[in-house]
């Protein structure tokens, strides 16, 4: 193999444009990438975005480069525009194949790296004159050539994985409109049918407090299931904990993070871990004996309940909040619970399906990996 900087792999784009109206679909932000893929399946905004973005291009790999440690790597679906806080990286095909070269931008080898020179405590953020400097060793166009068509033969079975775990999805989705989308099922406004309470906040106080605990934060929350694969500390005092403590059946919202994407999108805690609270950018909804958990998150995330939750978001500087307040306001049909749980059932049924599919997902995915990290001098890992 052969030893290269970056800048001789990778040619950065910092082309811009103040967005128009015009711009809105074709918009790709840093919340329609999603770790483990390259392909981006979501984009958009429903307001113009603000201040000036990255111009792009099919084929172009853009890379999030704030907060790097979130793996986030997308191949551009058409010309637009991509977030500032990412990169538009192109190869310097010399020496890299492009069919090679967004596997290597996802590659643990390259993205370790940008996470390692990131700079930040809040936000860290890798910088392309930090990124330029690092070398990195390439085997030769031929390998790049033959390992591109393995890895893209495997990315296209990962998309038909997600496809099944994305009907799966549609599935339960059509069973709750059947089930519920009828009139005379009696509307009740959510804190009518659960307690619900805010989170804590963080701040340089709570590092030298004697109780620390893991707590959950918006990046823990993910489309209706929780990634735990990195869960923080914070300090607080035991009448703290008593106040935001979760347990068994919780819900969690959240309540926004500038992205229209991430608001309102839920999760239901099972006690995975415990003891464990939640922050302050979480809204946890402890539901009573009217309405099962599943039921209410279907709900939420339901044309309906989407539709209620940016109607109920405050706008600001063009970042969108959904304030416990207005958690609290959703109305909500509450149907017998004998039917809640004759959906719950159902549902669950299908999660069995979409188990299996995942854990092939997970198993090619590790496969890929390993292929990618041992070409590239990384070992086994």
């Amino acid at each position: 193999m052969t030893r290269y900087r970056f800048d001789q792999i990778a040619e950065n784009s910092t082309a811009k444009k103040k967005p128009e109206d015009s711009d809105r679909e074709r918009y790709v932000g840093l919340e329609h990438l999603d770790p483990g893929t390259l392909e981006v399946t979501r984009w958009g905004a429903e307001v113009t975005p603000k201040g000036d973005k990255l111009l792009m291009e099919r084929g172009d790999v853009l890379f999030g480069r704030r907060r790097a440690y979130q793996k986030k790597v997308g191949i551009a679906p058409f010309d637009g525009i991509f977030s500032a806080h990412g990169m538009v990286l192109r190869p310097r095909t010399d020496v890299v194949d492009p069919d090679f070269f967004p596997f290597f931008i996802s590659s643990d080898v390259f993205l370790d790296e940008a996470i390692r020179v990131s700079v930040g405590s809040l936000s860290p953020t890798a910088n392309w004159k930090d990124l330029r400097v690092l070398e990195f060793s390439l085997p030769t166009l031929d390998k790049q050539r033959e390992l591109a068509g393995i890895l893209s033969e495997a990315e296209q079975l990962k998309g038909c994985y997600r496809g099944l775990l994305a009907t799966c999805d549609d599935i339960v989705k059509s069973q709750f409109v059947e089930m519920f989308d009828k009139p005379g099922i009696p509307i009740k406004h959510l804190e009518d049918i659960a307690d619900i309470q805010g989170g804590i906040t963080k701040n340089k106080k709570r590092e030298a407090m004697k109780l620390q605990l893991p707590y959950l934060r918006v990046a823990n929350i993910l489309p209706n299931e929780l990634d735990l694969t990195e869960v923080k500390t914070i300090g607080l005092t035991e009448q703290e904990y008593e106040a935001v403590r979760l347990i068994s059946g919780d819900l969690l919202i959240v309540e926004g993070n500038g992205s229209d994407t991430q608001i309102g999108r839920s999760a239901i805690w099972n006690g995975q871990i415990d003891p464990c609270v939640h922050q302050n950018h979480l809204i946890r909804v402890r539901l009573r004996d009217e309405a099962l958990p599943l039921y209410v998150q279907t709900f939420l995330s339901s044309s309906e309940g989407r539709r209620q939750i940016m109607a109920k978001a405050v706008n600001t500087s063009g970042l969108h909040t959904l304030s416990t307040r207005k958690i609290r306001s959703i109305e909500i049909p509450v149907p017998p619970f004998s039917l809640q749980r004759e959906f719950a059932d159902f549902a669950t049924s299908i999660d069995k399906s979409k188990f299996a599919v995942q854990k092939a997902l997970d198993e090619l995915n590790a496969t890929t990996k390993k292929i990618l990290n041992q070409e590239l001098g990384l070992g086994n890992v």
